[in-house]
């Protein structure tokens, strides 16, 4: 006797999984331009509250045109690959930044957004070259003393008490990545992060050479001393973090004895010159220094501020040094010239438009390809 199978139809109706952007994506792209959801609502016709939904479950697969246009990304950014970085696991509070007090919180957010695109910008750069790793002593010097973790970073790096080379060829070549900030703000200054045990830094390359040159060194200092610090200890106040980072980069680009070795005491402001052109600083940072080692007295530390500015020197660095060039961006975009790789392959990889691929890249609008070396 045979048995004849039936299948009976479902009493519930068949529910399809639609396709959709993914939510986190939005979430980071909006943050990145500085949009509020009422905004990006209005940029695209529809109600805050489908915005809000569009970044808890996810925009339909036919918005993502319209979405990247408002955004200004490429739509392939809204879909994630298996492989990608958890852009979205970057937070603020993760982030180092110079001051709290004189940016806006869209401001960081959008500043914070820019690092989420550092992450993929050199995701997709390790995919077809090998960098630097990272061999600074960050693990052991948590918690140390300013001075004594420059004097650490300087022998380690075998500089002893001399001059320090281009910072960002050295923040590069121990496995520091280092980009540039697009636009945000002024009040956005330099900050650093670190993301799955790989250090980065974020420069504003609109500031003098000098002072960039400071702000690397100050933000070494906070992945060097501060990695350990809890966020509530950092929003507490009961350490102070800013004046701790700029004391190691004062000490790790102006050592104590070269500097008592070459700035006199009632040092006059061409010989504060002087030495601001040996260290390769701001001549601002020259005379706090000389100042804080007892060279110069309050009121000729005062007074050596107000002829200075005069001069000058307070907002910028009269026949100041040559913005320092990225050597890693530098190679990739050599080595893309040669390849004859478009931009927009780039782009489209990454999910970032050309402008943001320039912005993060000191300028250098490029692709790579093929397994070079920078080691």
């Amino acid at each position: 006797m045979s048995v004849v199978k039936m299948e009976l139809p479902s009493p519930f109706p068949r529910v399809e999984q639609k396709a959709s952007l993914n939510p986190e994506r939005i979430r980071c792209a909006r943050e990145t331009a500085g949009l509020s959801k009422v905004q990006l609502a209005e940029s695209l016709g529809v109600t805050s509250r489908t915005v809000a939904n569009y970044e808890e479950v996810g925009a339909p697969v036919s918005q993502a045109a319209v979405l990247a246009d408002a955004l200004q990304v490429m739509p392939s950014f809204f879909s994630v690959s298996p492989h990608a970085p958890l852009i979205e696991d970057l937070s603020e509070g993760q982030v180092w930044f110079r001051s709290l007090r004189k940016s806006t919180v869209r401001q960081r957010r959008s500043a914070v957004g820019h690092g989420r695109n550092a992450l993929l910008f050199f995701k997709w750069i390790e995919d077809h070259f090998r960098l630097p790793e990272c061999d600074l002593p960050f693990a052991d010097s948590a918690g140390m003393r300013p001075d004594l973790a420059a004097t650490m970073l300087r022998a380690i790096l075998g500089y002893g008490e001399n001059l320090l080379p281009e910072m960002t060829s050295l923040a590069e070549a121990h496995g520091i990545r280092l980009f540039s900030l697009p636009t945000v703000g002024r009040e956005v200054d330099a900050f650093s992060f670190m993301f799955d045990g790989v250090p980065y830094i974020a420069v504003d390359t609109s500031k003098t050479a000098e002072r960039v040159r400071f702000d690397i060194a100050h933000e070494i200092g906070h992945l060097m001393m501060h990695e350990m610090v809890s966020e509530d200890v950092a929003a507490a106040g009961t350490r102070d973090i800013e004046s701790e980072a700029h004391s190691f980069a004062a000490n790790l680009l102006m050592p104590e004895r070269r500097v008592l070795g070459m700035v006199p005491t009632h040092a006059s402001v061409p010989q504060i010159l002087t030495a601001k052109r040996y260290f390769k600083v701001s001549a601002m940072a020259m005379a706090r220094r000389a100042y804080e080692l007892g060279r110069l007295s309050e009121w000729e530390y005062r007074q050596a501020c107000s002829e200075l500015t005069v001069q000058g020197y307070k907002n910028g660095e009269p026949r100041g040094l040559r913005p320092e060039q990225s050597k890693v961006f530098r190679f990739v975009a050599d080595t893309n010239r040669q390849k004859g790789i478009s931009v927009s392959m780039v782009s489209e990889e990454t999910g970032l438009v050309p402008q943001e691929l320039h912005g993060l890249s000191f300028g250098n609008i490029w692709a790579v390809t093929g397994g070079s070396s920078l080691s």
